[in-house]
């Protein structure tokens, strides 16, 4: 009786698998079960269609939603660029500036080393000058010194040679007071 069972059900089972062999070779769109599974596949076409609109547009709204980040990231860009230009452009007019400052400038230390060089140079000629003047006058007071000291020496003798004559020194200047004093210049 096992055995029967066993083969009662495999034989049911294979009764089953060729009705639905029969059915699926006697389908027809105005059969009952032809009916069913157009409607099934009207409904499922629906689905994917309704499914591939949805994917679509999510992924529309995904790439609408990036592209309005890029389009503010390349505006906020733009917005540094202009900045940064003008920036630059605020820069270039300093630096033309004060390249023009430090030419003048250049220009003034190059005149003021060329004064300075020409007042060193007379600098230099006018204390020659009075080094000079002043050795010239030194040997000149030497020379007087010197005349001075040999007049003292060779006076007391003069004097008494004076005395003899009867007159001293200080009478011929005396002398010499009496006429009108030459001009000199």
């Amino acid at each position: 009786a096992v055995v029967s069972t066993q083969s009662t059900g495999e034989l049911q089972g294979k009764l089953e698998k060729a009705e639905e062999e029969l059915n699926a070779w006697s389908f027809t769109p105005d059969s009952v079960t032809g009916k069913k599974l157009m409607g099934k596949c009207r409904m499922l076409i629906d689905e994917n269609e309704e499914l591939g609109r949805q994917l679509s547009q999510g992924r529309v709204a995904q790439l609408q939603a990036e592209l309005a980040l890029q389009k503010s990231a390349n505006e906020e860009m733009q917005k540094n660029v202009e900045e940064m230009t003008n920036f630059v452009l605020q820069l270039d007019e300093e630096v033309e500036g004060m390249q023009a400052t430090i030419l003048h400038l250049q220009h003034q230390l190059k005149h003021t080393q060329e004064k300075l060089k020409q007042t060193s140079e007379k600098l230099e000629k006018e204390g020659k000058k009075r080094e000079e003047l002043e050795r010239s006058q030194g040997e000149e007071e030497e020379k007087e010194k010197r005349r001075r000291a040999s007049d003292e020496d060779e006076e007391p003798g003069r004097r008494k040679k004076d005395k003899n004559k009867g007159k001293t020194k200080e009478g011929k200047k005396s002398k010499h007071r009496d006429r009108e004093p030459k001009e000199t210049e």
